[in-house]
């Protein structure tokens, strides 16, 4: 299996994770009976599942590995991210916050929010990125607040959110559509716009994009220039999140 891998998850009326290459080639799928909400590449061949009160532990074959059933339904997973031998996963229902797992999804800690998320992201050091409406909070792992992030007009929805290298990457839907770029104090760097609701974002090589709106999933420069879009051939897919495995040239 190719170290250069993009996984999406989708739901509608197939329910699953594909896995293509980098070039949006599909290389296999796996169908899972579950409404998936997000998926996270691990390193070693795995991927992490956020769906309904579950964290799903897969090898990217399809194998599962492991099913973490949270014994409250009311708890919903909406977005998981990993980052070394930790996973993170947001939350909401009766409870909002984040849940700090190993990679056998053995709880080892968790905070609560006061808002909920809507993406999570690793950061470089013991911090996460979390977007949630018209905010994008950057928080230590602990759940001390490090900034808080506020577009000015609440039309704005971020979605979602990824780390790479020095920058931050977040989709966003509303009165706009895109994607922002910003440094890791969440100055903005750039902006492109996308005429797409994005559910999902995920950096890549060369610090371009991969974005999953409904029955695609778009590859883009991080200048707004598209360079790839996979198009389902039926919509009532829906690509709900991507995550990404590579190995940098840059």
């Amino acid at each position: 299996m190719t170290n250069n891998l993009a996984l999406a998850s989708y739901n509608g009326s197939q329910k699953g994770f594909t896995v293509r290459d980098l070039n949006l080639e599909q290389i296999s799928f796996t169908g899972i009976d579950a409404e998936i909400n997000s998926i996270a590449a691990g390193a070693n061949g795995d991927l992490y599942i956020a769906a309904a009160n579950h964290l799903y532990h897969y090898k990217v074959d399809g194998t599962l590995i492991k099913d973490m059933a949270f014994p409250d339904d009311r708890i919903q997973y909406i977005s998981v991210t990993i980052k070394g031998d930790q996973v993170f996963a947001a939350y909401e229902g009766s409870q909002v916050g984040v849940t700090v797992r190993d990679l056998d999804l053995n709880q080892l800690s968790w905070f609560a929010t006061s808002y909920t998320a809507s993406g999570i992201a690793a950061g470089n050091n013991d911090d996460l990125y979390i977007a949630s409406k018209n905010h994008i909070y950057h928080v230590k792992t602990n759940g001390e607040q490090l900034q808080d992030m506020t577009f000015p007009s609440n039309s704005i929805n971020y979605t979602d959110v990824s780390v790479l290298g020095d920058l931050v990457f977040a989709s966003y839907n509303g009165s706009q559509q895109g994607f922002t770029v910003r440094d890791l104090s969440l100055n903005q760097l750039s902006y492109a716009n996308v005429a797409a609701d994005i559910s999902g974002i995920a950096a890549g090589p060369d610090k371009n994009v991969y974005l999953s709106s409904a029955n695609h999933i778009y590859n883009y420069a991080k200048d707004g220039t598209l360079i790839a879009d996979l198009n389902f051939p039926v919509s009532s897919i829906n690509y709900t999140s991507v995550s990404l495995v590579f190995v940098s040239l840059t």
